[in-house]
């Protein structure tokens, strides 16, 4: 654990040194926020499920003893999308490397009154790799590796640390030079659906 950590954070820190000086823009930052992610994927799943084997067992314990079966299930779950902090460093004009941060919550009650609310930091490494660069409109993939801590936000329960991840194949940004919008499709930690803006400089 403590080596990927270690690998992790050399990779981001490793995009901060200037390997060359020209007049093109070699950093970038952007925020952005993404839904329908890995953990809200879960989630959904985790309920859809529960529906599956409660009513099984509730089934099956019927049969066997009417009126005594009770299995706890999901009647409400909901969460906040996944908000993100970037930056990449350009080593030419096709990859740039960097280090992303994200952000997200889920929550949700359960049939007996009980609820619960799960906080997800993730920090990964990022590497972007530009299709065409145009002076208005460019296109890109982009790849994330890294690391992710489950909370739990009733202090129940300790952090369970688990892999981050996000394969964003088809990618694109519009504007001018220095601020651009994007728009990104893929999967995982960022989501099916990501969006922001960036900067330049």
């Amino acid at each position: 654990m403590k080596r990927l950590l270690s690998s992790v954070a050399f990779l981001i820190i490793s995009s901060f040194v200037c390997l060359a000086q020209t007049d093109e823009s070699r950093h970038e930052i952007s925020v952005s926020y993404g839904y329908l992610t890995l953990p809200q994927a879960v989630d959904l799943i985790g309920a859809v499920w529960g529906e599956v084997l409660g009513g099984l067992y509730v089934g099956i314990a019927d049969a066997m003893t009417p009126g005594s079966a009770e299995y706890p299930k999901r009647i409400d779950n909901g969460g906040t999308g996944s908000f993100s902090l970037q930056y990449l460093y350009s080593l030419n004009r096709t990859i740039k490397l960097g280090g992303t941060v994200c952000y997200e919550s889920t929550w949700g009650e359960w049939n007996n009154g009980s609820d619960y609310i799960e906080h997800y930091p993730a920090i990964m490494a990022t590497s972007k790799f530009m299709w065409f660069n145009r002076d208005h409109f460019g296109m890109y993939s982009k790849f994330s590796l890294g690391m992710m801590l489950v909370l739990d936000g009733k202090n129940e329960e300790k952090p369970t640390p688990m892999p981050a991840g996000q394969a964003s194949y088809v990618c694109m940004e519009f504007g001018g030079k220095t601020l651009r919008g994007f728009l990104e499709t893929g999967w995982g930690t960022q989501g099916i659906i990501n969006f922001g803006v960036k900067y330049s400089f």
